[in-house]
């Protein structure tokens, strides 16, 4: 927000220089700067336009004559709000403007002799609509820039905490710097008389509006605003109007309550309060038009939606030239439903800032009031009527501030008696009491001094935080245990990192196009005011996001990756902390060597088995054994390289090469391999337990400790059998069955699959037999092979053993 120092002091009494005051509030928790208003324009002078007149050649020019009062000057221009007897600025020939030295000029035949001034051109305002028309009190020849103060006055610019919206607005920030300078604060109140006549009915049919007061002013004059009003809206960073909406711009940097002008002839019925109904539309100010939902609070009559409240007007009943009759709203919104609002339909005004940081309810009929009596004043017509529906009135909470709660916190002792000092230099009215202080807080400052805490704060700042002695903590020597979740994170980071992988880091909001390259269903938890498209949804896996950046490398013509990431997944009733990994081309990037018949390579690439190791050796790292791999069913991956995780008989997660129709979709290389691996479950209900069944945190936590066993006393015996079984069965199913069929089976490795025909396959494993309490002989494991042999059958009744 920016305010002329100019504008404080009509509110305090202050001669101290702007450069101490901004100093002493960044001192106090409000980020202040200063600058000059505009700066010294050598070369201009007012000007009294003589005469207009179409420019002969040239259809969009008009030629003026305007006189100084000395001299008459011919200036051809292109602004058409220019009018005979209109006082405007000149930049007259050798003034720079904009960095540009103006010389004579002919636009055809028509010489022009200097340049008409908009704010724009003066350097006062960032955009603006035709050149600047001074009152017509100002007369010809004076110097623009002592009647603009042009390097003169000062601004203050403040950037506050969204907590302290007491502060936006002059009286609010006066307040602040007379409290921080013992300075009182000067209060005006208006007088105004309302008529008691028949007004339209109004209705608040919604919580979100704690109070709406309406004022009906009838046979108002739309006219430009005069001309103090329009320099301090200008200074303010705003562009004057006409005298009705300047008017409630005024009030809205002045008292800090946001006012909206209806032009009472174009509303229809009654005025509602309400929510919107899902699908309306309006047309806003701004001339956007917007869809609304339920969730929208609003202004409407009987037929259409007025505005959106406490964000923007509608264009509908607007206030225009032809206006007579205007209704004057003050309220007081909801400021987390101006807030969504706003942020859904991309709008931001001054009245949505304020909104959304807190109004001060009770000097809303203040506010106002004021603005009621400047627009009988430069506008003309009377107030006839006034409804305020305000049904829970407000009431000042008590805090009590304690001494001793001071001094622990901020380290030093502050006589309660000071303390009551300054809470009243803040207009907080507090009062004395045996243990320190008792404060009634005011409305203005109700969204923020909520416990005893927030008035140490206070207290802090305004003695001044600088003024405080240094004092060290104290700290426990009892040590800081982490959390078996953060650890075992930890654990899986390490691990990945110390076997070559790099760690990154992604957005967890993605777009909806790879969810259909990859057929994988959209993710149902949408961001409502998103920035990008592409980053519009909350993801349900990390596979999304790593080929996205896996993208982002290609781009750099890096095409060997080992990454992988650890964060979370997004589902309707929870989360899921998950491991990802992405792994491409070589991972140990060697050399060849050739010399006669001696040749080797040090290169290593990625590959199933090795992408299956690595998945492997992380699970015996953290003591998970019971580990199956099953034919993955994910959509996106190569069916015959993948494998779908279970340990325990609970899934885990999934591993396997990009299937290539979806690479060549994605623009990325076939041997591409993903995995992703679910560590922990994140309930939304805290009653919810986080140890679910499916997860490694709660395989990982339930494990049982490893037990000691001795190493074998007598020696194995070996036998190589091979199986023929149908094509389709799975081979971990079979070696299962096996190893289910005799408790002397000490250990089975398959070395062989040969494929006889397209429908039978033969599968031949090394099988160690092994009894505790003695050698086995050859006469033994030929019996065991026969009986293991039965009862393989009995569940795969097609199987047979080759000889």
């Amino acid at each position: 927000m920016r305010v002329p120092y100019s504008w404080i002091k009509e509110f305090i009494d202050i001669d101290i220089p702007v450069e101490e005051v901004v100093d002493r509030l960044n001192t106090t928790g409000i980020e202040a700067v200063c600058e000059k208003f505009g700066k010294y324009i050598e070369g201009i002078v007012t000007v009294k336009i003589l005469s207009v007149s179409k420019h002969p050649e040239r259809d969009k020019l008009f030629v003026c004559k305007a006189t100084d009062g000395h001299k008459t000057y011919q200036v051809v221009t292109g602004a058409d709000n220019v009018k005979e007897g209109n006082i405007v600025i000149l930049a007259k020939e050798g003034s720079v403007i904009n960095g540009i030295k103006l010389v004579k000029r002919n636009f055809g035949s028509v010489v022009s002799e200097g340049m008409f001034l908009s704010l724009e051109e003066l350097g006062i305002s960032e955009k603006s609509e035709g050149v600047l028309i001074l009152p017509d009190e100002i007369k010809p020849g004076e110097d623009p820039n002592r009647i603009l103060g042009l390097g003169e006055d000062s601004i203050i610019e403040i950037e506050i905490t969204p907590n302290r919206g007491d502060a936006l607005s002059v009286r609010g920030l006066a307040r602040e710097i007379g409290a921080i300078f013992g300075i009182k604060r000067k209060e005006t109140f208006p007088v105004i008389s309302i008529a008691e006549e028949i007004i339209p009915e109004i209705f608040v049919n919604s919580e979100k509006c704690s109070r709406y007061r309406g004022i009906i002013i009838k046979e108002v004059e739309i006219k430009p605003s005069p001309f103090q009003i329009q320099l301090k809206l200008i200074k303010s960073g705003m562009n004057p109007i006409n005298n009705v909406v300047d008017i409630t711009n005024y009030i809205l940097l002045q008292e800090g309550q946001p006012l909206h002008a209806f032009d009472l002839d174009k509303i229809e019925g009654a005025v509602y309060v309400r929510n919107a109904r899902e699908g309306e539309k309006i047309v806003t100010l701004d001339g956007e038009e917007k869809t609304l939902k339920e969730t929208d609070l609003v202004i409407a009559d009987d037929k259409k939606v007025i505005a959106l409240a406490g964000v923007i007007g509608g264009e509908n009943t607007k206030v225009d030239d032809n206006t007579r009759n205007i209704l004057l709203e003050a309220a007081v919104f909801d400021n987390i439903s101006v807030r969504k609002t706003a942020k859904r339909l991309a709008i931001s005004t001054d009245s949505s800032y304020r909104f959304e940081r807190g109004i001060d309810i009770q000097n809303l009929p203040n506010a106002q009031d004021k603005a009621v009596e400047l627009i009988i004043k430069t506008a003309g017509g009377k107030a006839v009527g006034e409804k305020d529906i305000y049904p829970d009135p407000y009431e000042p909470q008590k805090i009590k501030l304690r001494e001793k709660t001071v001094k622990r916190i901020l380290g030093i002792s502050i006589p309660k008696e000071e303390c009551s000092d300054l809470l009243n230099r803040l207009e907080i009215p507090t009062e004395l009491n045996d243990e320190g202080t008792v404060s009634f807080i005011p409305s203005f400052r109700a969204f923020d001094l909520k416990r005893e805490i927030d008035l140490v704060e206070e207290v802090g700042r305004l003695k001044g935080l600088d003024s405080l002695q240094e004092t060290y903590p104290r700290i426990s020597v009892e040590s800081f245990r982490k959390s078996e979740e953060f650890l075992f994170e930890l654990r899986t980071r390490d691990f990945f990192k110390d076997n070559g992988l790099n760690e990154v880091v992604t957005y967890t909001f993605v777009g909806e196009d790879i969810f259909h390259i990859l057929e994988i269903p959209v993710p149902v938890i949408k961001i409502e005011n998103y920035l990008l498209k592409s980053q519009s949804l909350m993801r349900t896996n990390l596979a999304v996001s790593l080929i996205d950046t896996f993208q982002e490398n290609l781009r750099h013509q890096i095409k060997d990756l080992s990454i992988f990431e650890i964060s979370s997944a997004f589902f309707e009733n929870h989360e899921e902390i998950r491991a990802g990994l992405l792994l491409c081309g070589k991972y140990i990037k060697g050399f060849s060597f050739s010399r006669n018949d001696q040749k080797f390579s040090t290169t290593e690439s990625w590959n199933f088995l090795k992408v299956k190791g690595l998945i492997n050796s992380y699970f015996t790292s953290i003591g998970l054994f019971n580990v199956k791999f099953t034919a993955s069913k994910v959509p996106y991956l190569n069916p015959y390289e993948s494998a779908d995780i279970y340990i325990n008989d609970q899934y885990v997660g999934y591993l396997g090469k990009i299937h290539p129709e979806k690479a060549d979709k994605l623009e990325i290389p076939k041997e591409t391999y993903l995995a992703e691996l679910k560590l922990r479950y994140v309930p939304r209900d805290i009653k919810d337990s986080h140890l679910k069944e499916g997860y490694l945190f709660t395989l990982y936590k339930n494990a049982e400790t490893p037990v000691f066993r001795e190493l074998p006393r007598y020696p194995s015996v070996k036998r190589d059998l091979a199986f023929e079984v149908a094509e389709n069965l799975q081979i971990d199913k079979l070696i299962n069955v096996l190893k289910r069929s005799s408790d002397l089976i000490d250990k089975v490795e398959l070395f062989d699959i040969y494929y006889i025909s397209e429908d039978r396959k033969s599968v031949a494993v090394s099988v160690e037999f092994r009894a505790e309490d003695r050698s086995l002989s050859d006469e033994e494991v030929n019996k065991e092979v026969e009986l293991i042999l039965q009862k393989m059958q009995e569940e795969i009744k097609d199987l047979k053993l080759r000889q």
